[in-house]
């Protein structure tokens, strides 16, 4: 395999799998009390980190085009569409609902990725933060919806 296809694989697999395993993690029915499929969290941080990543895990001669950091990041966002239609998991009216707001988060994400990735210092703390981000903000946000 070229290394060029390579990174292409890791640059989409990663993050289709990130928000797979976000979402699995996010659905278990015991932990409703602290991650909920129906967060805003979930629904806006997702495909944003998404973005970030597939951006981050791209080759820099890639990311200097404009149009492919925000482009690029819905390619896992249509991959994770199909596998969780795939293995029912969501169903049709949920992503023919949520996809414009996961394209557009997933460009942010990806423009936000970009500035990541270019800028001189390649700080990788900054893109661990973004991954555990959903896991630190969910409960917060599950706190503040139950206060009466």
């Amino acid at each position: 395999m070229k290394r060029n296809q390579k990174n292409i694989l890791i640059a989409i697999g990663i993050p289709t799998l990130y928000a797979i395993i976000l979402r699995l993690a996010f659905g278990v029915k015991d932990w409703n009390e602290l991650f909920s499929v129906m967060s805003v969290t979930f629904l806006f941080l997702l495909p944003t980190i998404v973005g970030a990543l597939t951006i981050y895990l791209s080759d820099k001669s890639k990311v200097e085009n404009l149009y492919y950091r925000i482009l690029m990041p819905w390619v896992p966002i249509i991959l994770f569409l199909l596998i969780t239609l795939a293995f029912a998991i969501e169903g049709w009216a949920c992503w023919l609902m949520i996809l414009p707001i996961f394209l557009i988060a997933a460009s942010i994400g990806g423009i936000i990725g970009g500035y990541l990735k270019l800028k001189k210092r390649n700080d990788k703390l900054n893109i661990s933060f973004l991954l555990l981000l959903p896991f630190l903000i969910s409960p917060v946000e599950q706190l503040i919806e139950k206060i009466p």
